[in-house]
């Protein structure tokens, strides 16, 4: 990743008040392309790309469309720092009562505010963290650390010697092997 680090979460907190005023099924897109890393609270994402569309319905606003970014991680073979690309899909309705305003809620992010806007950090961060697999791979055949020495397996093999091992479990052996 880059070292451009940027903790502006106004990026994704988009002014629709604009949309409010129009009548139903009125549109708009919202293109990002933001290169760089950009922190969302405590997820670290790098580059933001993609388009999405805002449509005024009779209930709110309707988010439609794909951002295009990745996220660091670790592969839980070798230890090697790699970055896994992902893609948050919206197709999320965010309310609004022009008869009460609402707050920013934490555990409901799916609503306009008082001001007229909607706040998509904390779907994106949800989904960010949704991304990353529990056993990230750097690659389907990483063949991670000498449990011994801990060379790195997919720069080379190490000169340890292999555990002998009962003849009885060796067909066992020969798929830990593959």
């Amino acid at each position: 990743m880059s070292n451009q680090t940027r903790s502006d979460t106004r990026l994704l907190r988009l002014n629709v008040g604009f949309l409010l005023k129009e009548g139903a099924g009125y549109s708009r897109e919202f293109v990002f392309d933001e290169p760089g890393i950009l922190l969302l609270e405590d997820v670290a994402v790098e580059g933001l790309h993609g388009t999405l569309r805002l449509t005024r319905t009779p209930q709110g606003i309707l988010v439609q469309g794909t951002l295009h970014t990745q996220a660091a991680a670790e592969c839980v073979r070798c230890l090697a720092p790699f970055s896994l690309p992902y893609d948050v899909t919206f197709s999320d309705l965010f309310t609004y009562d022009p008869n009460t305003f609402v707050a920013r809620d934490p555990y409901n992010p799916y609503v306009v505010d008082e001001g007229g806007f909607i706040d998509l950090t904390p779907i994106m961060r949800e989904e960010g963290i949704l991304a990353l697999p529990i056993q990230p791979l750097c690659a389907p055949d990483c063949k991670g650390l000498c449990p011994t020495c801990g060379q790195d397996l997919n720069e080379g093999t190490c000169n340890c010697e292999r555990e002998h091992i009962d003849p009885r479990l060796a067909s066992l052996r020969a798929l830990l092997d593959d």
